[in-house]
């Protein structure tokens, strides 16, 4: 069953939100409201090394009032292709280059009200470069086997979604090549 939109409002944004207000009718004729959060498009980016290591990043995040391990990630800048934001995302946070990023898809971490497309990627022929992290950014790169972050990943303690779908992705892309 589809809804059509009656009406639509911004109820709050900021340069990283906004909220959206939308009436709508079923099909089948009811009526109601729906709110959806709206974050920019993003990247997520799983490092590899030449020795088979993921380098991924430890970063506190305010909303889960914790530490997270996740993938290098951002959001895409307007009018920025998002390979170029994984690619400009990886020299921010980390301090890498990568000779060569391959797309590995895109995930929607969280659809019954929350719009934010995440395209993922693996970059490979890393090569050190100049880290310029955001302010408020405390970013701590953590390295370990594709193993190991796969246990994570399954041990429930890396959590951020579309770092799991890439570590998961990336282990199927590397056994099939």
């Amino acid at each position: 069953m589809r809804c059509r939109t009656l009406s639509s409002s911004t109820i709050y944004e900021d340069p990283w939100t906004r909220v959206v207000r939308d009436d709508v009718r079923w099909d089948n004729g009811h009526e109601g409201q729906y709110t959806v959060v709206v974050k920019p498009p993003g990247i997520s980016v799983i490092a590899l090394t030449a020795a088979g290591t993921v380098i991924l990043t430890r970063e506190f995040r305010y909303a889960l009032g914790d530490y997270s391990v996740e993938a290098v990630s951002g959001a895409i800048e307007p009018g920025e292709q998002p390979i170029a934001a994984a690619q400009r995302e990886l020299i921010e946070e980390i301090g890498l280059k990568a000779e060569k990023m391959t797309p590995l898809g895109l995930v929607h971490p969280f659809t019954a009200g929350v719009s934010s497309p995440s395209h993922l990627f693996l970059a490979e022929g890393l090569s050190p470069a100049t880290s310029n992290p955001d302010p408020g950014e405390d970013i701590e790169p953590v390295e370990m086997s594709l193993s190991d972050a796969v246990a994570e990943v399954v041990a429930a303690r890396i959590v951020h979604a579309p770092t799991c779908v890439s570590i998961l992705l990336v282990e199927r892309y590397l056994a099939a090549r």
